[in-house]
């Protein structure tokens, strides 16, 4: 069995590299639209776009967060010209979020980005073999609960 001195390296490694992703968070990036994005809002405007009439409600429950932080997020979105509300015709009292033009281009040119430049770490988890891949995603699944706990 490992010792802790042992899978201490692996920790290390993990911790920078969630370091770096906690800066890389913080960060704006244009995606060729003329308006800075975070990764938060790529990310929900991404949610919003694969879906159609899609509310706070169930942005909230696929992202973990609260109705109130999908609102803020949303609002930056409607400024920045990136979605639109409209209220729902069946629900009055609920409002749905589509992405505008200039929103689903932002969203196109994020998948492309992401082809772009993360090519090298995604041919690396293609060549892996089945066990290994399997090996990977079985970390990236207890990583997971592992930072839960930390949030609780």
């Amino acid at each position: 069995m490992r010792t802790f001195e042992d899978i201490k390296p692996l920790l290390q490694n993990v911790s920078h590299a969630l370091t770096k992703y906690t800066i890389i968070d913080r960060m704006d990036f244009d995606f060729g639209v003329g308006v800075p994005l975070y990764p938060a809002e790529i990310h929900m405007l991404e949610a919003i776009n694969r879906r159609s009439n899609i509310g706070v409600t169930e942005l909230a429950k696929e992202f973990g967060i609260t109705k109130g932080a999908v609102s803020q997020l949303v609002g930056k979105l409607v400024k920045k010209e990136l979605v639109v509300k409209e209220k729902d015709l069946e629900h009055k009292a609920r409002v749905i979020i589509k992405p505008t033009k200039l929103g689903r281009k932002a969203c196109k040119n994020h998948a492309e980005f992401h082809e772009k430049h993360d090519q090298a770490f995604f041919e690396y988890l293609r060549q892996l073999d089945d066990e290994s891949f399997n090996v990977a995603l079985e970390l990236s699944n207890h990583m997971n609960l592992w930072m839960d706990k930390y949030l609780k």
